[in-house]
C-alpha cells in the first residue's frame, strides 16, 4: 500500500540506495575477505566503518528526503479550488440559468409525468411525490433551497425519500442523461411559482 502511494522518483531513489547497500554489503561479506582474508582487521576497520555509517546516513536521508517530499508539495501547493484563501468551503460556482418553458418539454420527454403528479405539466402520475407539493416536501426534507432540494431529488433520488414514497423507485441517471442546462430548466420549470 506504501509503494502505491510514491511518486516514480520517490521509487527510483529508494531502489538505487537500496540496490548500492545490498551490492556493499555483498562485496564486504564475500568478495573482499576472499582477496583479504583478515578483513578489515588492522588499519582498514576505522575506514570500513567509515563506508558503512556513509551508507547508513544516505540511506537515512533518502527516507527523510521521501517523507518530506510529500509534505513540502502540500506546503507549496496552493489551495485547491473548492477552498478560499482562508480554507473556508467556497461556494459552487453558479449553474446555467434555468428556463421554465424549457423545463416543461424536459419534463414531457422524460416521461415524469408517468410517475408524478404535477398541475402545470398535466400530470396524474401517482407512482412518485406530488411535485405540487414540492415547496412542502423540501421545507420537511431541510436539505437547502427548493432549487436545492429539487436538484437533488432529481440526480440523487434516493438522497432524501417522500415520507410514504419507496426508495429506488425513481432512475438515478437522470444527473447524467440531462445536460446541466437541461437540468436547471427542469428545476426552474418544477419551482416556478404558478
Amino acid at each position: 500500500m506504501l509503494l502505491a502511494a510514491l511518486s516514480d522518483a520517490q521509487k527510483a531513489g529508494i531502489a538505487g540506495m537500496g540496490a548500492a547497500f545490498i551490492v556493499f554489503a555483498l562485496v564486504s561479506s564475500f568478495v573482499i575477505p576472499r582477496r583479504m582474508p583478515d578483513f578489515p582487521g588492522g588499519r582498514g576497520v576505522w575506514p570500513y566503518v567509515g563506508v558503512v555509517v556513509t551508507f547508513f546516513v544516505a540511506m537515512m536521508v533518502v527516507v527523510v528526503f521521501v517523507g518530506r517530499e510529500k509534505s513540502e508539495a502540500k506546503a507549496e501547493s496552493p489551495p485547491p479550488a473548492s477552498t478560499t484563501p482562508s480554507g473556508k468551503p467556497q461556494p459552487p460556482p453558479p449553474g446555467p440559468k434555468g428556463n421554465a418553458t424549457a423545463g416543461k418539454a424536459v419534463f414531457a420527454a422524460n416521461a415524469c409525468a408517468s410517475c408524478h403528479t404535477f398541475t402545470p405539466a398535466g400530470a396524474k402520475g401517482k407512482v412518485g411525490p406530488d411535485l405540487d407539493n414540492l415547496a412542502a416536501d423540501a421545507q420537511k426534507a431541510n436539505r437547502g433551497s427548493l432549487q436545492q432540494y429539487t436538484e437533488e431529488s432529481i440526480v440523487d433520488p434516493n438522497a432524501y425519500v417522500v415520507h410514504g414514497f419507496a426508495a429506488n423507485v425513481m432512475p438515478k441517471t437522470f444527473g447524467k442523461t440531462l445536460s446541466k442546462q437541461q437540468l436547471a430548466d427542469l428545476v426552474a420549470f418544477l419551482t416556478s411559482p404558478g
